[in-house]
Formats: C-alpha cells, structure tokens, sequence
C-alpha cells in the first residue's frame, strides 16, 4: 500500500459537543475542527462511538455531519460515522451525509443479529449500491459481536467502493491476514491506539482514534516515525504517551475526551444517558497527565 492513500493519516475520532439541555452545540465542534486543522490533522470522523451516534436523534447527526463538513471544508477530509443497525436506516443517513457534502463514510458492521460472512457482504453490497460515496469498514467486535473475515475484507475491496478499514479487531492473528491480502487494496487504519506502530508494521498507513483530540503532533510523530521504519523510536514515543491512553480509557468513552477538552478550554458538555460525565478524580488525572504532553506539543508547535 503506497502511503499516498488518500485516507492515510491520522483521523480524529471527534466527540459531539452538547449544550446544557443535552443537544448539539454546533460551535465548540466548529472551533476544534478549526484547531486540528491548524495543527495539520489528516482527518475528522464524527459521530463514531466517541461523538455518541447511536444515542443523538437523526436529525442531530446530520446537524453534527454539517457541522463538521463545514468546518473542515478544504481542510481536511471529513468521514461521518454510519453506525446505524439496519440497513434501511444506514442507507437513509448515508445519503443524507452525502448530500450534506460528504464524499467517504465509516460504515460499521451489521450487529445485533451477528450475520453471516455472506449476510455482511451482502449487507455492503447493497449499501454500497445505493449511497455514492468511498466506504471505510469499521470493525469493532467488542462492540457489535460481529467480526468480520479476513477473505471477507478482502472481497469487499473487490465488489464494493470499500477503500479502508478502522480495524478494531483485538485478534492480531486476523489482523496480520486482512494486511497480507488487502494492504493493496485498502487503507488499513488502527482504531487501537494503544498499539499503533504494531498495527503499521504489519501494514496499517494510518488511525482513526480518539486520543489525537488532545496531541494531534504526538500521533502524527508516531506514525511517521513508524511509517519510515524507525519502529524503535515510534514505540518510545508511543510509550510516553501510554499514561494519556490508559486514562482516555479509565471511563466509558467519551467521557474521557469531553473531560480533557474541557481542561484545554473547550467545553463540549456532558454525555447522552446512559453515559456518564468523567468522574472528579479521573479529572484530576488526566489534568496531570496532559500538562507535559501539551507543553512538548507546544514546542513542537514552535519550532514548525
């Protein structure tokens, strides 16, 4: 896979801003989209898990989806989250995005009835089909119980506008097959950060990840580091930025996110029940932790 993709990169996994109400608050977004791409962020994915999709109504996502495609107009590739369950309802919202402007969507794998290898490429083949626009694949199991094949990933590169995957499969093994045979067909994209350069040295030419909220020039650094085969050195990085990880995670996401942006001075509000605002004393960590880290981000920052 040439690293000329054009969705190779860092892509943000951006949360939904809400207001006191609970509702989109489109400006905090529109200001951090402006931030990112001032920092020279690849991409911007909202409504994944971390901008909540599954919990804002539809007409929300597609004020979020404008929003978003608005903001980083010319900036930015901007890829919405398609995490609908059926797939009437995916169709619907994709070519709502669509017609909103945008020109990819991260399309999760069917869940709830755990389909067959065939039911899910039946079930993107029909998607794609009907919505006119490039598919990354987002395969999250331990989400959705549905895992996906490795030939099966293969295939829909062959038999669909499939271009990527946000792979999120914690099985290596798997992981280490669908580069083998579909590096040259896709972008392969990490949505586990907490293993970034292992996933590029096994073919991945990017992330979409949540973290790079916060130090967007870490990742950026990581994975160039890892993309020219200074593995060490990307694994080093990596692995100063592992506290930050771990406490991103310490509470359901994106509770984590919305608490450390909120530190950086943008309030992106509380969380959709049943998800629960960052608890004080994950607060209080995650403020120990992103000082320094902001500080080297800075620097780098400067001397750019």
């Amino acid at each position: 896979m040439s690293t000329n993709h054009p969705y190779a990169g860092i892509l943000t996994a951006v949360p939904t801003p809400l207001d006191a109400s609970g509702r989109f608050n489109p400006a905090p977004l529109a200001q951090h989209i402006a931030n990112l791409a001032a920092a020279g962020a690849d991409g911007i994915v909202p409504l994944g898990g971390s901008g909540e999709a599954i919990a804002l109504t539809a007409s929300e996502r597609l004020r979020v989806v404008a929003t978003a495609l608005e903001a980083g107009a010319g900036k930015m590739h901007v890829v919405p989250g398609v995490l609908s369950p059926g797939l009437g309802d995916a169709i619907e919202a994709g070519k709502a995005y669509v017609a909103a402007g945008a020109k990819a969507l991260m399309v999760v794998t069917p869940y709830y009835y755990r389909p067959s290898q065939a039911g899910i490429l039946d079930y993107y083949k029909r998607f794609s089909d009907e919505v006119d626009a490039d598919i990354i694949l987002y395969e999250i199991p331990y989400r959705t119980g549905v895992s996906m094949h490795y030939e099966t990933v293969d295939k829909l590169a062959d038999m669909t506008r499939v271009v990527g995957i946000k792979a999120c499969n914690p099985d290596l093994a798997q992981q280490m097959r669908v580069a083998e045979l579909a590096k040259d067909k896709m972008a392969i994209l990490t949505g586990e950060e907490d293993v970034l350069p292992l996933h590029v040295a096994m073919g991945a030419v990017g992330a979409i990840i949540v973290s790079s909220n916060l130090i967007p020039k870490h990742w950026a650094e990581v994975l160039r580091l890892a993309m020219n085969g200074r593995l060490a050195e990307a694994v080093a990085l990596h692995a100063s930025m592992r506290p930050l990880i771990d406490a991103m995670f310490a509470e359901p996401n994106p509770a984590g996110v919305k608490a450390a942006l909120q530190l950086r001075g943008l309030d992106f509000g509380g969380l959709v029940p049943p998800l629960m605002a960052a608890s004080d004393s994950l607060r209080r960590r995650l403020a120990d932790i992103l000082a320094p880290l902001v500080a080297r981000e800075s620097e780098w920052t400067a001397r750019s």
